[in-house]
């Protein structure tokens, strides 16, 4: 089951999860990049955009399921023809 959460908290439609005004909330990067954060980001701001950025220095040495939600993240959303 623990397998099954991971792939759908990194899945681009989790790590896009909007808003209210559209804007990406980072969620699933903030579950799956918790520690990868404490380890390398910790003096920078935790907001999404800037965490993002940080963790992306360190790609390299984040744990796969950082490493998946933030490619997630980084992905451009799905339009709703593309998703059928």
């Amino acid at each position: 089951m623990a397998g099954i959460s991971a792939l759908i908290a990194c899945s681009p439609a989790a790590a896009w999860a909007q808003d209210s005004e559209g804007r990406n909330t980072g969620t699933a990067l903030k579950s799956a990049c918790r520690t990868d954060y404490r380890a390398h980001c910790v003096g920078n701001d935790p907001a999404p955009p800037i965490a993002a950025a940080c963790l992306a220095q360190f790609y390299i040495n984040l744990s796969k399921n950082c490493q998946a939600a933030l490619d997630a993240y980084n992905a451009p959303p799905q339009t709703e023809t593309e998703q059928e």
